[in-house]
């Protein structure tokens, strides 16, 4: 296995403990990093496709269960995956394959972990006032189980009309004991900094999601997706089974069966997959923000200039549920339950 992903997993386990005596340290390398691999990212021809030979200008309609996936409780869930764009049919499939897996390993069990710094500071020069204020967002979602393969079952299938692979499992989850069963860990995250200097204000973003199937000692099948944006740039890169996997930038169009052929499609430069895990990971951090954040006002100074820290953190456990998706003013929108997981005294 590529040395990415337990770097990575490493790297989301530690980051909610992260002193705040290196945010800055790490901010810096966020954006040089980030401006770096979106330069190498716009050398990629925008129209280039290995696998795809006729390109259409109309949008590709998505399956009715991609919208209104069947509903199931805890002994029966149902997810969907999908692959990138421009890929072989049969790996395609797998890797749609594999990634419904994932999405129903979190939604059977996930571990919500949030840490957020708010950083205010306020100069006085004078007449003038130099306002300036941070802030720093890390979401971490995990989950980790055994499974059997005979718990799957592909129901239905959907190939977009550019070689995207949609996948729609359903998995009844069994009590498992015995080690020879394989081991499903699936982590994803968030990381946000915002920054506002007077008027100014500049947001940078991060979203990651690896998936680890370990079948034996000696095979594990895992993948990684990983997009970053600031202002009008953005960086998408994904791996799978230790190979990287290439696909053009392009304007990928989608739109629903019940969509009036009048309102805009969905637009994506990054294919299904990407709009779809954003979207998710991005549901799941606000819900975390906005209804189970815990407060705390630490007065810590980091610069010389008055400044208080604010702290907000909260992690629990919790079943999620995707009721379903509609396509809104080119945005996607998830109908996302989060039922906590109350554990007894």
């Amino acid at each position: 296995m590529k040395k990415i992903y337990p770097y990575s997993i490493l790297l989301l386990i530690t980051i909610a403990f992260i002193p705040s005596n290196s945010k800055s340290q790490e901010k810096n390398n966020f954006e040089k990093t980030f401006l770096k691999e979106t330069s190498e990212s716009q050398n990629r021809s925008s129209n280039k496709f290995k696998n795809l030979t006729k390109l259409s200008f109309y949008p590709d309609t998505l399956p009715t269960w991609f919208f209104t996936p069947p509903q199931g409780g805890m002994n029966c869930i149902y997810a969907v995956g999908i692959s990138d764009p421009d890929m072989e049919s049969a790996k395609g499939k797998e890797m749609a394959i594999h990634r419904a897996k994932a999405m129903a390993g979190i939604y059977l069990n996930a571990k919500l972990q949030y840490f957020r710094d708010v950083y205010t500071s306020e100069k006085q020069s004078g007449k003038y006032s130099d306002y300036r204020q941070r802030f720093d967002t890390y979401f971490k979602v995990s989950s980790a189980s055994k499974i059997d393969d005979a718990s799957f079952a592909v129901l239905d299938s959907h190939m977009t009309r550019y070689n995207e692979s949609m996948i729609l499992i359903k998995y009844e989850p069994k009590a498992l004991q015995n080690e020879g069963h394989n081991l499903l860990s699936v982590v994803g995250s968030v990381l946000y900094i915002e920054a506002q200097v007077a008027d100014a204000f500049e947001v940078q973003a991060e979203y990651e999601l690896l998936s680890a199937l370990r079948q034996s000692e000696n095979i594990t099948q895992s993948a990684h997706y990983l997009y970053r944006e600031k202002g009008n740039k953005f960086l998408s890169n994904s791996e799978y089974l230790n190979s990287k996997i290439e696909f053009p930038v392009y304007i990928y169009k989608y739109t629903a069966p019940t969509e009036d052929k009048n309102v805009p499609p969905l637009v994506s430069y990054n294919g299904l997959w990407s709009k779809f895990t954003r979207e998710f990971l991005r549901s799941l951090t606000l819900s975390t923000q906005q209804t189970k954040t815990r407060i705390k006002n630490l007065g810590e100074k980091y610069n010389p200039a008055t400044s208080n820290l604010t702290r907000e953190t909260v992690s629990y456990l919790a079943n999620l549920k995707l009721n379903g998706i509609i396509f809104e003013r080119d945005t996607m929108k998830l109908n996302l339950n989060i039922n906590e997981i109350v554990s007894p005294k």
